[in-house]
């Protein structure tokens, strides 16, 4: 039987979280440069003047373990009062500043970590406080909860340039302290829950018109040094490869869950250009905002009423959802694959059969039941005395590829083969008009 993500309660999905991060080993990458990031959770009771129930922090307080943590998350999750409740997710959108890469973005509090920073925990609070004025380490107002594995943003599309740790964090009062923007943020939204999971219940497909993406040039990461001067050689591999297509996800956001800088709104009252033909893209129509990125042009990562999530940030929500579902994945949608799915895409014209086998292989490699905390192993041996089958089934923790490193190895071994079907192709083609035109010669003498 299917079950509609939306149609669970989400105190569900934050207890489910809970014990898969108390039970399931992170996996932490050894990468030198390292930054950090927090998710902070809180569940918002339908009716504001209700009276909202209480963490008993000596209950935890005493014994930290993670057994304790489950077993006082739980009792608090317990209250009637949250039968109804709606789980949201604390987002931000950076600043605009010409020379930082990530300029406007959508993401999570946090920042690169330092020399003085004892752990991947403390740069996550110590940022978060910075950026947003949100003190973290208050245990009576926020719980931790645990940290996410650990995921590399990457450069040149292999080469690693920062490992970024998630710690997540549970609010554990009714309202959240007053909030201080620094010069980095640009806005600060709680999204709902349920907006997150509307990619379950309805996935996205490549180039259908409700198909969102994000378009970045292949030759500029590639080929930096020449993008300015742009050679003939250069101008040819961006006609020949054109641009990757990267999967969005809209979070739609409410005013009174928001808070904007004034000096800043001009980051967040564009309409999304919509198009049937091509992937939707965040992108600025009159092209006014030309002191973004040359990265990512002047697309726009908002607008008055949707964030945009894409790249390492929708990941790390990706792996968050994973680790939430209180059901099996085939449960909710047969056709359901990740929250950031499809990988990105290449030109559907020049390059249709290049998606096509990625997209066919996508489930294969990236399926929920390859992801943690789906994927296991299944091993069969024989009992000598009984001479019986007897079937074990393992879970595997930490063994599996992250999204972007699976769809570079996919990538690579897809584009290969269509290299080699497109020149046995024109080999033939070949062929076949020099045996006709040989033929024709003969006709004519």
């Amino acid at each position: 039987m299917v079950t509609r993500a939306q149609g669970i309660p989400h105190v569900d999905y934050v207890a489910q979280l809970t014990r898969h991060l108390a039970s399931v080993p992170s996996f932490r990458s050894d990468w030198h440069k390292r930054g950090s990031i927090a998710i902070v959770i809180r569940l918002v009771l339908p009716n504001s003047e209700s009276k909202y129930p209480v963490f008993d922090v000596s209950r935890y307080g005493k014994n930290k373990t993670p057994a304790s943590l489950v077993q006082a998350v739980h009792g608090f999750l317990g209250a009637p009062e949250f039968e109804d409740g709606r789980m949201q997710i604390l987002f931000i959108q950076r600043a605009k500043y010409p020379r930082d890469p990530w300029s406007g973005h959508i993401g999570f509090p946090g920042g690169k970590r330092e020399p003085e920073d004892g752990s991947d925990r403390v740069t996550a609070e110590r940022e978060t406080k910075e950026e947003l004025g949100l003190d973290l380490t208050d245990v009576c107002k926020y719980v931790h909860l645990g940290r996410l594995d650990d995921l590399c943003a990457y450069a040149m599309f292999t080469k690693i340039i920062l490992a970024v740790s998630a710690q997540v964090y549970l609010q554990i009062v009714q309202y959240t302290p007053e909030l201080t923007l620094s010069a980095e943020i640009a806005s600060v939204h709680w999204i709902d829950f349920g907006q997150v999971l509307k990619g379950i219940d309805r996935p996205a497909r490549p180039f259908t018109p409700g198909y969102r993406a994000i378009p970045v040039d292949i030759a500029s990461r590639m080929f930096p040094k020449w993008r300015e001067s742009q050679p003939l050689w250069y101008r040819g591999f961006q006609c020949l490869f054109g641009k990757f297509y990267y999967t969005v996800l809209p979070l739609e956001y409410t005013k009174k869950d928001s808070i904007i800088r004034t000096a800043q709104q001009v980051l967040v009252h564009d309409e999304l250009e919509t198009t049937t033909s091509q992937p939707e893209l965040a992108a600025d129509r009159s092209g006014e905002l030309k002191d973004l990125s040359w990265k990512y042009g002047n697309i726009r990562f908002s607008s008055d009423r949707e964030l945009y999530l894409w790249g390492l940030s929708l990941c790390i929500l990706s792996n968050l959802v994973d680790l939430s579902l209180p059901v099996p994945p085939v449960s909710l949608n047969p056709s359901y694959t990740s929250v950031a799915s499809p990988w990105p895409q290449m030109d559907r014209y020049l390059w249709g059969d290049v998606n096509f086998m990625l997209n066919a292989a996508h489930r294969l490699v990236w399926g929920p039941y390859r992801r943690k905390p789906w994927f296991i192993r299944v091993q069969q041996r024989k009992d000598k005395a009984s001479n019986a089958t007897i079937t074990t089934t393992t879970r595997l923790v930490g063994n599996n590829r992250d999204y972007f490193q699976a769809h570079f190895i996919t990538l690579r071994a897809v584009f290969i083969v269509s290299c080699a079907l497109k020149t046995w192709i024109l080999w033939i083609s070949g062929r076949a008009i020099s045996r006709l035109i040989h033929k024709a010669f003969q006709w004519i003498q």
